[in-house]
């Protein structure tokens, strides 16, 4: 008899390996489909490529996401009864604070859901955006999956860069006016221009782009071999290329906030501070090369904003480019000598990020007295120079506007609503319910789908309990891996990529394009985490 039990064990042990290796290899194949399928998938070119993309994504996750749940359901069923025979006694890692806030946010975003009396609208979203319910759960799907299975996240992340530095390279080539794909043609000059490789939109592409493009900055930040240090060097260089004619201002701050994370993360190491400086100069060596290139191949249809075109074409961005370098073999010389001032430059950068919050919030402060009038004089005529001082309806491409009547909405909302929000994705339905007047007073024909500012949007569609954990998800994540980043390999990567993500969608939204690898990318660092430490 007791040998019986013991084979039925031992059978019960292998069924249990198996279903875990099969379960990691078809979470793998599902990431892959999705890391490669998404980005690329175009139906009709550029028409209406926002629906392409998300049907297929949704179908990516309604033919995959459910094998997967049977398979960890089958597993959940194994690791039962080996903690019922004291087997395993207890999971290797508890819930952490990310896992709590993506529960929590689950809730919430059900109450919502069934609170919103928008129950079809809701569940897929208003039509072109889709972030209703099915995505807020395939996200938390995606997250709770590969964060326990991850095994092959290696295969996972170059699936996703290499597809990005296809991206990268139709998005250099159509500034170019190069259209290797075809799909400039016969469309309208005002579409050239704001839509470009296989992503679409410049918003959505720069949306994109700064969500992933912290990881090979992050590989040649921290690599020592010379094989991927040259690779991510390419990547991170057509990153940057891309980057600076791809004609949105979000894309700046996201690269702003993940520099001084870089900044404050090598301060303390003389040869980090080197390759962070060579990466700063690897930005603005990158500028001019896309200003020879457009020089040698003219693009008239080309029409960079604003800072773009200073960045791109001002003859004074070689100045801090040899800057850099300068500092780069400075830092470098430093460490090698012994000689590097840690404890002096860990302060510095302590200043500069104290420096950048205050003008931060200076300049929430400009714009709060710019609304009421009360700028003084002095800096009255600096904010006539500058446009972004200057708070009005046309204020960050009618962002002024929105988020004004987004306040309203949120100051008239009745506490319920305030605390469980209007329902998934249904900003537009209750802004038009409500303000409709208002809105098209500035918009017209044109619909105002959400709040161009995810976290603001959070809290018109998931309330205050949706939006702080919401929210949380992602600095749990920031601040659990930027304790543990000198022991556990890639979860820098993924602080960098969670303050590249906040600091653009301080302007942008939750779309297809950039949340759901957010979360694979917050996903593949909790399995780190969870594991023993190797080499990425």
């Amino acid at each position: 008899m007791a040998k019986l039990v013991k084979k039925k064990q031992q059978q019960e042990s292998a069924g249990k390996e198996i279903v875990r290796n099969l379960l990691e290899y078809t979470t793998a194949l599902v990431a892959v489909i999705l890391c490669v399928f998404v980005p690329l998938y175009m139906k009709d070119g550029y028409y209406q490529i926002g629906t392409a993309k998300y049907n297929a994504y949704a179908h990516i996750i309604v033919f995959g996401m459910p094998l997967l749940l049977i398979l960890a359901l089958i597993y959940a069923v194994f690791a039962v009864k080996d903690r019922k025979r004291g087997v395993q006694k207890q999971s290797k890692a508890p819930l952490s604070g990310t896992d709590i806030a993506c529960i929590v946010y689950l809730v919430s975003v059900l109450v919502s859901y069934f609170a919103s009396g928008e129950l079809k609208n809701a569940f897929w979203g208003y039509d072109g955006w889709f972030m209703g319910l099915f995505s807020q759960i395939s996200f938390l799907f995606i997250y709770f999956l590969y964060s326990r299975f991850g095994k092959e996240y290696k295969l996972i992340l170059w699936a996703l860069c290499l597809t990005t530095a296809y991206v990268f390279a139709i998005g250099i080539l159509h500034r170019l006016y190069i259209d290797p794909l075809g799909v400039y043609e016969g469309l309208d000059l005002i579409y050239i221009q704001q839509f470009l490789s296989t992503l679409g939109q410049a918003s959505w592409y720069s949306s994109f782009m700064c969500t992933v493009l912290p990881i090979g900055v992050y590989v040649f930040w921290k690599e020592e071999r010379p094989i991927m240090r040259v690779v991510s060097g390419i990547f991170t260089f057509a990153g940057f290329a891309t980057l600076v004619t791809q004609n949105t201002d979000s894309a700046y701050f996201a690269m702003a906030a993940m520099f001084l994370v870089l900044l404050l993360a090598s301060a303390g190491n003389g040869k980090y501070m080197q390759r962070l400086f060579f990466l700063a100069a690897m930005f603005f060596l990158a500028a001019k090369t896309m200003q020879l290139l457009l020089t040698l191949h003219p693009n008239e249809t080309l029409a960079l904003d604003t800072i773009s075109t200073l960045v791109v074409f001002d003859a004074r961005i070689w100045i801090f480019a040899v800057l850099c370098l300068i500092f780069s073999v400075v830092f470098g010389f430093l460490q090698k000598k012994e000689r590097y001032p840690a404890y002096c430059m860990r302060w510095v950068s302590y200043i500069v990020t104290g420096a950048v919050i205050v003008l931060i919030a200076g300049w929430a402060v400009i714009l709060v007295m710019s609304t009421k009038g009360a700028l003084p004089a002095p800096v009255l005529a600096l904010a006539e120079k500058i446009p972004y001082l200057q708070w009005d309806g046309s204020w960050g491409n009618g962002r002024g506007f929105t988020w004004s009547v987004t306040f309203q909405m949120i100051r008239e909302m009745n506490p319920l609503r305030l605390l469980i929000g209007v329902g998934p994705d249904c900003y537009a339905h209750y802004g038009y319910e409500g303000y409709e007047e208002l809105i098209r007073s500035r918009w017209g024909s044109n619909i105002l789908t959400n709040a161009h500012n995810e976290w603001l949007n959070m809290v018109i569609n998931g309330g205050l309990i949706g939006a702080v954990s919401y929210i949380s998800i992602f600095i749990t994540a920031f601040v659990r891996f930027w304790k543990k980043r000198e022991e556990k390999p890639l979860v820098f990567a993924a602080v960098l990529c969670i303050a590249s993500y906040m600091a653009h969608n301080v302007f942008c939204y939750q779309q297809v394009l950039c949340t759901p690898f957010l979360f694979l990318i917050l996903a593949l660092a909790e399995y780190r985490m969870r594991t023993e430490t190797e080499k990425i």
